[in-house]
């Protein structure tokens, strides 16, 4: 039995907008979804819904699209009897979860984008590619974007807050005439180690414009994953704490997904690239640009007010906005990251030879560890935090709050002879979307038995 609607006369309004609509808007529709309630219109009932029964119906194309809850009974049947009487006149029916929707909005959209463009000579949207979104103005649909660097800078920088980013910062793509020749002698020293992949695309590492052709912004945006538990204080063996949740290539991208898609809604057109550590983008070279922090003496980024606990992300964008300035150095005298790294992976200030650093040794290295380095890791089977731990800045540090990083509960239980005794089961169930899933069982084992070994 359905809860009783209590209608919002704003929504109701909205929702016969969206009905009368001829032409089916991506940006519209990704702006009525995103909420925690579903706003649509059933056309069936001819009247607005505020509740997670959500169609909309495009008269041009003749495809109706529904978004549909689990409370209905015989939902199948219903369905496959709806699906018979719209193809019966011509209508498309496309049908989602709406779970699907919540969690996997770009597939919905792309589902419905790839169908459109199949089924219609006349229309703007395409399908996005791997990390580009393109859409059709939103806003006035005359002229595209009102290029007013200000206020989209305020508006960009607000939208970053309202998604959970801990910070966002501006720079202007250009070549990087400084870090050219650090990247070229680090490269020399063979300080990349068997990370082959470093030594390619160095032209484009240097200058974004080579990777996003039209390129005017780079938004370089940090995103908090300090937990609330550490579990490395009372672990017999350690893992680095990005890899306690869900790996953050998936969720942090997601979040750029949506950062797009609102863009364009408040905006209009914006085309422009996402990049979640995916591809060859000095990240830490832009972020300091961008002012929202420093590379300390680990060659990590710092922040003042949150130390380096934080993944950085990428909107590469044809969008023109006003740049921030570069912050100053805040290290100082301070030698901490250096003194307490047990492998001298920090030959000196800036420099990190990675061919020596644990985090190499356990999640790039695919051959057997050196034995120079055994007795070295200090228990850390996944990574290393140790540079980070102890900066001073860290101090700042506060737990996220996103739920998705959270550990399984089980991982703070496990002791060393569960670490040796670790199964192909347990090991999915501890890490079944971890960045640990890298190493691959076979991998951890062998950390854990060169630790304990």
């Amino acid at each position: 039995m359905k809860k009783r609607i209590h209608y919002n006369p704003k929504r109701t309004t909205r929702a016969r907008e969206l009905r009368n609509n001829s032409t089916l808007s991506a940006v519209l529709l990704w702006q009525e979804l995103k909420g925690d309630k579903m706003l649509g219109y059933d056309f069936h009932r001819q009247k607005p819904i505020d509740n997670f029964i959500v169609d909309f119906f495009c008269y041009e194309l003749m495809l109706a699209i529904e978004i549909d809850g689990c409370s209905h009974d015989g939902k199948e049947k219903c369905d496959s009897f709806r699906q018979q009487k719209l193809e019966s006149l011509g209508i498309r029916f496309l049908r989602f979860d709406d779970l699907d929707v919540k969690q996997k909005m770009g597939w919905v959209l792309g589902e419905i984008q790839a169908w459109i463009k199949s089924n219609s000579s006349d229309t703007p949207l395409a399908p996005p590619s791997r990390g580009e979104v393109k859409f059709p103005p939103s806003k006035g649909g005359q002229g595209g974007v009102e290029r007013n660097t200000q206020s989209n800078t305020h508006l960009i920088k607000s939208i970053a807050t309202q998604l959970g980013f801990s910070f966002c910062g501006i720079s202007k793509p250009e070549f990087l005439s400084e870090e050219a020749p650090k990247l070229e002698e680090w490269l020399k020293r063979g300080y990349q180690g068997k990370m082959n992949y470093l030594e390619n695309h160095f032209d484009k590492r240097l200058d974004p414009r080579l990777l996003v052709p039209g390129a005017k912004s780079i938004m370089s945006l940090g995103y908090n994953y300090f937990p609330k538990k550490d579990l490395a204080l009372d672990s017999d063996l350690k893992i680095a704490k990005y890899a306690y949740g869900e790996d953050y290539h998936h969720v942090v991208k997601d979040k750029l997904k949506e950062f797009i898609f609102t863009i364009q809604s408040e905006i209009g057109e914006v085309n422009g690239r996402a990049f979640v550590d995916s591809a060859p983008v000095h990240e830490r070279a832009w972020a300091a640009k961008s002012g929202v922090g420093w590379i300390g003496k680990n060659s990590l980024l710092l922040n003042r007010k949150m130390g380096s606990f934080f993944f950085l992300a990428e909107l590469i964008l044809d969008l023109e906005l006003e740049p921030d300035g570069p912050i100053k150095d805040y290290c100082g005298t301070c030698t901490a990251c250096m003194d307490a790294c047990p492998t001298d992976a920090i030959p000196q200030p800036y420099l990190v030879d990675g061919s020596k650093c644990i985090s190499y040794f356990t999640i790039e290295l695919k051959d057997e560890i050196p034995t120079e380095v055994k007795g070295k890791f200090e228990n850390w089977v996944f990574g290393c935090d140790i540079c980070q731990d102890v900066c001073p800045w860290n101090r700042f540090s506060r737990p996220h709050h996103e739920k998705k990083f959270e550990h399984h509960p089980d991982l703070e239980k496990m002791t060393t002879a569960d670490w040796q005794e670790i199964t192909e089961e347990v090991f999915e169930k501890l890490f079944k979307r971890s960045a640990v899933k890298r190493t691959k069982l076979a991998g951890l084992k062998r950390n854990i038995q060169f630790v304990l070994k």
